[in-house]
Order: C-alpha cells, then sequence, then structure tokens
C-alpha cells in the first residue's frame, strides 16, 4: 500500500490517470489491472516478452499427461502475470512444488510409493508421504542424475567464479579501489574438480522451499526461473525413464 501512496504522492501533478500506471500490491481495479508492476520496471523488465521468452524455454515433453502439463502451465501463466503483479514470481514457483509433487503420484503411482516409504521405516518410525521422500525414490530409482541438470555441468565454473570474485573483492579492499574491471580470461576452471551431488541437494532443498510457502511465507523475489528449469527437468526425466525402466 505505501509504494502506491508514495506513487500517488509524487505523480500529483499529473493527470489523474497517470496515477493508476504503476500500482503495486494494492487490489487492482478494473481501470488498471492490466497495468505493469513497476518492481518489474526496477529490475529492467520492461515488456511482457521479456517474462514470456525466458519461460517459454522450460516446457513439458509429450510424454507428460495433459493434466500435469495444464497444472504446470498455470505456474507458466503465473509467471507471466508477474508483470503485472511481482508477487506472482513467487506464487508460480509454490504452483510449482505442487505440480512436482503431482506428477511424482501420478507417474509413479501412490501404491508403490507407500511400499517405498514402507521400506525405509523401521518399527513404525521413519520417512512420511511428502515431497522429500518422494524425491529421495526419483534419485535411488536413478529417474534423475546429475548429469541432466545444467547447473552440474557449470559447477567448476561457478566455483572458479566464486573464487575469482572473493580475490577481487580482497584486491578492492586492500587497494582501496572504487572500481575493478571483470577479466575473464583470470578465471580458470580447468583447476577446480567439484564433487557436487546435485541431486542429492535438491532432495533436501525443494522440499524445504516447498514447505516454507506451505507454512506461508513473506517470501518476495523474482529470481525463480532456476526452480522452472530444474523441475521441467525432473518431470520430463521421470515420465521418460519410468517408462523405460519399469520402476
Amino acid at each position: 500500500m505505501n509504494d502506491n501512496l508514495e506513487l500517488i504522492k509524487d505523480q500529483e501533478d499529473q493527470p489523474a490517470t497517470s496515477k493508476l500506471v504503476y500500482p503495486t500490491d494494492c487490489l487492482r481495479t478494473p481501470i488498471n489491472m492490466g497495468a505493469a508492476d513497476v518492481r518489474n520496471h526496477y529490475i529492467g523488465v520492461t515488456s511482457v516478452e521479456t517474462l514470456f521468452n525466458e519461460i517459454e524455454l522450460f516446457k513439458l515433453d509429450s510424454k507428460v499427461p495433459e493434466d500435469i502439463a495444464t497444472q504446470y502451465d498455470t505456474a507458466r501463466n503465473l509467471y507471466l502475470y508477474a508483470f503485472h503483479v511481482y508477487r506472482f514470481y513467487n506464487i508460480a514457483q509454490q504452483q510449482l512444488y505442487s505440480v512436482l509433487e503431482l506428477s511424482i503420484k501420478e507417474c509413479i503411482g501412490e501404491e508403490k510409493l507407500k511400499r517405498y516409504i514402507k521400506s525405509k521405516q523401521r518399527n513404525g518410525r521413519g520417512p512420511r508421504a511428502g515431497l522429500s521422500i518422494y524425491m529421495q525414490y526419483l534419485k535411488d530409482h536413478q529417474l534423475i542424475v546429475n548429469s541432466d541438470f545444467p547447473m552440474w555441468h557449470n559447477r567448476n565454473k561457478l566455483e572458479a567464479e566464486n573464487v575469482y570474485r572473493d580475490k577481487v573483492s580482497k584486491l578492492m579492499e586492500e587497494q582501496n579501489l572504487q572500481e575493478y574491471e571483470w577479466d575473464v580470461s583470470e578465471i580458470d576452471e580447468s583447476q577446480f574438480d567439484v564433487k557436487w551431488d546435485y541431486v542429492a541437494m535438491l532432495c533436501k532443498t525443494l522440499p524445504g522451499i516447498r514447505n516454507s510457502f506451505a507454512h506461508g511465507s513473506k517470501t518476495l523475489y523474482n529470481d525463480v526461473l532456476c526452480y522452472f528449469q530444474d523441475i521441467s527437468i525432473i518431470i520430463n526425466n521421470m515420465y521418460q525413464r519410468n517408462t523405460d525402466k519399469g520402476c
């Protein structure tokens, strides 16, 4: 609400219609419901085409059933409409986790998952049904593997960049520099061999983030494309390999 009030105050000398150009968190009206959220402009997203070109890349394969694909495209539409309502970025992410859990239950089958969960329990204690144990099923049955994910392939580059970033930061502090030109030639990823189990990391982090949304969250950020990338890869490979392996 405060963002809107400040914006209106800043524009009070403008024509009345201009006060409705950049609404943020207030309830929209039929007049301004199609306007852009000003926070997108702050991060350089000045047209809905920008978001479309990003989200259009992460598709589900034809092997994925239509009901799952429809739920997934609901998340993609939310991402697209975040151009108008910034908070939709996180609602889109939340929808993604629901789609992921539903797709695993549909693809693997709830009875098979129940048997798997029971095999992990001891004296009635152990994991319960939910995204965490479902992700572990995919890992154990190699329905997803590290090499499926671009982030895993880029792990050495990412580490090299982190080390270089720390080096530059230290140099700037020591020499009291205000700026330093990033030199790609100084980044040597060949010296790194990062042992990163990316799938294990996903098994741990995705359920945690999903639970944080499920129990209520004040989170607000727009950087959710990486989740669309990972979850589309998980769903696509799960359906492909479950058919091939008969897991």
